[in-house]
């Protein structure tokens, strides 16, 4: 017989035997020793005598699919949709006579089918929650059994899919396949605390005061009784304190028939209680919950966690936290790994919970769906404010149709209630979100969304299973009745609170108009509590800018340079910060994740928005930005450590901490103190030195910071490309620029991908006429300005030109351009001086500059005016 790796047969027995005697309640892990196979198997699979010794051994949680984090596609990339089989003998418990005993799943994606010793013990769909199988008739009394799992995990988008109805439709992140959480037996007296509660603990507890003076909780315990006859059984609840102390108890005595189900409540009341006071004082109680036969024996028992609370969300003055208002700011977090996926271990969500602490943050958006329970534990623990949710995304019906389907209502109700009962016991939970984006595919033109009536279906599950905690969706588009049309109904004004998923900066508008946008929604629905549930932008390590808003960025495609996530969000927190109505902002997201359809920044098949990458192992400069406003363990850290080859002169220096100053120096020589405003410290246009620039930084408190820039160029010498956001090396050594010290006009890269997920720049369309593509690469267009800091002297002007549309004819583009305020050039016409579109054309002119910058202006004289890069080279005195 084969048993789990590294133990005999007898072993193993006497060590499950041990563990069910120990306790009630038995909980056996089976995590070693398993078979899979990836695709499906004949169905003699699912029986005792297959022979599995061909297929892989692996231990669970484990799950079939890895891509992401890593700039080409990984060599071990796996993204197969489908079927997957796994297979474990192991030996029955000694302690296992007379007992119930079930098969808990903490997770299986999408679709679980389930053989024990060949009998079918049933199936549950979603790919998130906890469930539970009777296994009692089918374990064998003693000896060797065999358990069978099919996992599938379809895409819902292919015609016939087993998951057509399953929620999520699709979401900007995979659907990792596997068995991947922990499975346990677990071992019950027949008559024990509920189990079949939709997998929750069968106990739930409600507090309905909670002040310094006194608390009161109310709890509902479920019971099961599967033996054969009658049970008076007695239900004891003590809750105990941080200390370890006996806090509260309540006594209650039931009858259950044979066969029968059964609930009792009870009341706890609290002296003087410790409250749950979010990260000042996460003050957690046990509630131990114990089962009695009426001879006194402990027949099961149950803990959960206890947190003494009250919350409060106000439309106008936002979060209040017993009694105290809260201003809560954090981030959101998805659950998967590059090597792991899913099959994420304890020790990997305490490093998430770590980051999260580090930062200051006190609050986190589990997105976007339920995560394992030790995610909500370490939330508990910490004093963190929960935003929980369900996976219902981008749309509420079948690929194959444009109403919600029963099937879909039906899983999609099923999961909330999963989520709700499973979770119901975390203090640190304050709201259920129902939905994320639901209507996202319409509002692209993909189909037509008609999801109110499940959404209101879905809130009032979350006001019959909890109507301590309001329910809450997070919204992208088509939220308000002006902006409604035909197939694209409106969801704001549904829940009881809301979630905006706002990027502006990023896939639309500047980070200023977040504030107008929120005023206007909360004109609209004065009476809903508005969060901000999602914004943010990508960051790159290896992509930099010398001046992020230089141009435009490619959201969807390459490059997303890491200055450019720094600048989008030290726009966007201050505006949040200030709005005293939003109840909670979330940016999206705590780290880098995976998605097979991104191209973007400097990696594949990864979305890049985290503040952490992917592995967890650099924080990027966007995590600091926030731990200067959040947190309160004194630092200082250096911005831009990672673009160390500098192509201008003069660059800015800048910091972010939490000190009301810093000072900082270069290569030893004090460049003086700044102050640190919103958390950022800066230290304008510092000359820079030939070779290596060593800067040190300092604050009151706080460890010095170091790194180190080099600089291969000359003082009064500055090579800018326009019109993009990065620079490029050119054939000769040269460092260009991104496009700097300009106003005015509008930047165009060329080559992008379009502006779809997924996109791969195209076959680059060479610029005839040069050996060097460097100044050829991106352009800018319109009426503009150049101010270059110089020095005093006379400068040689380069400006590198070519027409980037065919269409223009020659005497259809002309311009202008004035240096220090006189006409140097006149009628320039690209597309005739170069002989036709995407042809090389260089101009010089030469300018005396005096006191101030060389003021560059190109002036459209017919269309707009258009240069692609610049080149100042100080020539004379």
């Amino acid at each position: 017989m084969r048993t789990p790796l590294g133990w005999s047969a007898t072993a193993l027995a006497c060590v499950l035997a041990t563990a069910a005697s120990a306790a009630p309640r038995g909980e056996l892990p089976l995590a070693t020793g398993w078979r899979f196979q990836l695709g499906d198997a004949p169905a003699a699979a699912q029986g005792v005598a297959f022979d599995d010794s061909r297929w892989e051994a692996v231990s669970v949680p484990h799950s079939w699919n890895r891509m992401g984090g890593s700039a080409k596609r990984r060599t071990d990339y796996q993204d197969v949709h489908g079927a997957g089989w796994y297979r474990l003998h192991f030996a029955t418990p000694a302690g296992a006579k007379g007992r119930q005993a079930w098969l808990q799943f903490d997770a299986a994606s999408e679709i679980a089918d389930v053989w024990l010793n060949g009998a079918y013990l049933g199936q549950h769909k979603g790919g998130f929650a906890r469930f539970r199988l009777d296994t009692t008739k089918a374990l064998r009394a003693s000896g060797d059994n065999v358990l069978a799992v099919r996992v599938d995990n379809s895409s819902p988008k292919t015609p016939g899919s087993p998951t057509r109805d399953i929620i999520p439709m699709s979401g900007d992140f995979p659907i990792y396949g596997g068995l991947y959480r922990p499975v346990a037996l677990i071992l019950t007296a027949p008559v024990h605390i509920a189990m079949t509660d939709f997998g929750g603990p069968g106990t739930y507890a409600t507090v309905t005061r909670a002040d310094e003076a006194g608390a009161e909780a109310s709890l509902l315990t479920r019971l099961e009784n599967m033996s054969g006859g009658a049970a008076k059984v007695t239900v004891e609840a003590e809750a105990i304190d941080p200390s370890g102390k006996v806090a509260a108890t309540a006594s209650s005595t039931t009858t259950l028939a044979a066969g029968s189900k059964g609930a009792v409540q009870q009341r706890l009341s609290f002296d003087h209680p410790a409250l749950w006071d979010g990260t000042d004082a996460p003050r957690l109680y046990r509630l131990r919950v114990t089962l009695r036969d009426t001879a006194g024996a402990v027949i099961d028992e149950v803990e959960q966690p206890l947190g003494l609370r009250t919350v409060r969300i106000d439309p106008d003055k936002g979060f209040f936290l017993n009694g105290r208002h809260v201003l809560l700011r954090g981030v959101s977090r998805h659950q998967d790994r590059p090597d792991k996926g899913w099959a994420i271990s304890n020790a990997d969500i305490d490093e998430d919970f770590a980051l999260i602490r580090e930062i200051g943050a006190n609050t986190v958006r589990l997105a976007h769906y339920q995560h394992a329970d030790r995610a909500y534990a370490d939330a508990d623990r910490d004093g963190l404010a929960v935003w929980a949710e369900i996976p219902l995304v981008d749309r509420s019906a079948p690929w194959d149709q444009d109403e919600t389907s029963p099937g879909l209502a039906a899983n999609a109700e099923q999961q909330l209630r999963e989520l709700i009962h499973q979770n119901f016991n975390h203090p640190s939970i304050v709201v259920w979100s129902i939905a994320n984006e639901v209507n996202l595919e319409a509002a692209k033109g993909r189909g037509t969304s008609h999801a109110r009536p499940l959404l209101e279906r879905l809130r009032a599950v979350v006001h019959e299973e909890d109507p301590s905690r309001p329910a809450t969706l997070a919204d992208c588009c088509g939220s308000i009745p002006s902006e409604a049309r035909p197939g694209l109904d409106t969801v704001a004004g549904i829940t009881d609170v809301i979630g905006y998923n706002r990027y502006f900066g990023w896939y639309a508008k500047t980070p200023e108009d977040l504030t107008p946008e929120l005023n206007r929604l909360h004109a609209l629905y004065p009476h809903q509590p508005i969060s901000i549930s999602e914004y943010g932008a990508g960051g790159a390590l290896s992509q930099h800018s010398d001046d992020p808003r230089g141009g435009p960025i490619a959201a969807f495609g390459r490059p997303h340079p890491e200055e450019f996530e720094n600048d989008v969000l030290e726009r966007t927190w201050p505006q949040i910060a200030a709005l005293p109505y939003v109840w909670a902002s979330w940016v999206w997201n705590l780290t880098d994740f995976s998605n097979e359809q991104r191209n973007e920044g400097d990696l594949t098949d990864t979305n890049d928005k985290g503040l952490v990458t992917f592995d967890r192992k650099t924080r990027k400069d966007a995590f600091y930005f926030y731990k200067a406003n959040w947190s309160k363990v004194p630092f200082i850290h250096l911005v831009g450590r990672r673009y160390v080859d500098r192509a201008t002169p003069l660059a800015e220096v800048k910091a972010y901490s939490n000190a009301s100053s810093a000072r900082l120096s270069l290569n030893g020589r004090d460049l003086g103190t700044a102050p640190c405003t919103g958390g950022i410290c800066r230290w304008e246009a510092v000359a820079l030195q030939p070779g290596d620039n060593r800067f040190v930084a300092s604050a009151s408190g706080a460890a010095d910071d170091a790194m180190a820039w080099r600089f291969a160029g000359a003082p009064d010498r500055w090579h800018i490309r326009s019109g993009t956001l990065t620079g490029g090396a050119a054939q000769d050594g040269t460092l260009w620029a991104s496009d700097v010290h300009v106003s005015g006009g509008e930047g165009h890269f060329r080559d992008q991908p379009s502006k779809s997920r997924g996109g791969e720049p195209g076959p680059v369309h060479p610029v005839a006429g040069t050996t060097d593509q460097t100044p050829y690469e991106s352009w800018r267009s319109g009426r503009f300005s150049y101010a270059v800091p110089v020095s005093p002297g006379r400068y040689r002007v380069t400006l590198y030109l070519f027409e980037p549309d065919a269409a223009v004819k020659p005497g259809d583009r002309l311009f202008d351009v004035k240096a220090q305020g006189q006409t140097v050039a006149t009628g320039i016409d690209v597309a005739k001086e170069s002989g036709g579109a995407f042809r090389a054309l260089r101009r010089e002119i030469m300018v005396k500059v005096g006191d101030g910058p060389l003021r560059l202006d190109f002036v459209p004289v017919k269309g707009d005016a258009i240069l692609s890069a610049l080149a100042v080279d100080r020539v004379g005195s």
